[in-house]
């Protein structure tokens, strides 16, 4: 019986196969101190700070700032930057443009199973199915979003969801936009229904009761005369 052996002398490194983004290594390798010419992070960019996206806007004592993503670093090091400090005019418009949206990353059906399972073992969810026409993409607001994501959900809400298209045609990638349903005083919270389509119906198929996809439920605690007990 013969058996092989590698030869070390021959190999330079050893290379596995590696299935996380490279935004992800580029964040790993930042938040090590690591460089890896591999994929672009050398000592001459190891602190580089360029701003990917913008997540969220204040204004403090009359300053606007912005909350920065910053590329190919943790959101753990996400920061709030005065507008002064900012020389990214593209990416302001956009924020601008976008801030009334419900903003977010849109993600594929299957990812959204994946990630829905984590999101309710923790009790939270910034999923919003693209359902318009299929049922191909939704978007995830955990990581990317705007002010949008942080309005809760009611089963008596004062706003409502509807499906709009701007600057785009494509019936699967519709924006999420949220309208007022009645008068909406000064203080009042601002809400809608988790489980309301964009078409404005209430979503029939939200709840999952096949035992190959269970789902935690999530109690709902918004108080209305006529909720439902669950968010999902």
């Amino acid at each position: 019986m013969s058996s092989l052996s590698p030869n070390f002398s021959s190999a330079r490194a050893w290379c596995v196969p590696c299935l996380v983004s490279l935004d992800t290594l580029q964040e790993l390798c930042r938040k090590e101190k690591l460089t890896c010419k591999s994929i672009g992070i050398t000592k001459r960019n190891l602190n580089n700070y360029e701003v990917e996206y913008l997540c969220d806007y204040k204004v403090v004592k009359d300053m606007e700032y912005y909350l920065v993503k910053w590329k190919g670093w943790p959101d753990s090091t996400n920061t709030w930057e005065p507008l002064q400090n900012l020389k990214c005019p593209l990416l302001l418009q956009q924020f601008s443009n976008d801030k009334h949206n419900y903003l977010s990353q849109v993600i594929t059906s299957e990812e959204a199973e994946r990630r829905g399972q984590l999101y309710d073992n923790k009790g939270i969810t910034y999923l919003f199915d693209l359902d318009y026409e299929s049922d191909e993409f939704t978007v995830d607001a955990a990581r990317y979003g705007n002010v949008s994501h942080f309005v809760n959900h009611s089963c008596d809400p004062n706003l409502q969801v509807f499906n709009v298209f701007i600057d785009n045609l494509d019936t699967r990638l519709p924006r999420i936009a949220l309208f007022s349903t009645r008068t909406i005083y000064a203080g009042e919270e601002l809400t809608f229904d988790y489980q309301m389509k964009g078409s404005g119906d209430i979503s029939s198929d939200s709840v999952d009761h096949s035992p190959a996809k269970k789902r935690v439920r999530t109690v709902c605690k918004c108080g209305a005369v006529t909720c439902r007990g669950y968010l999902n």
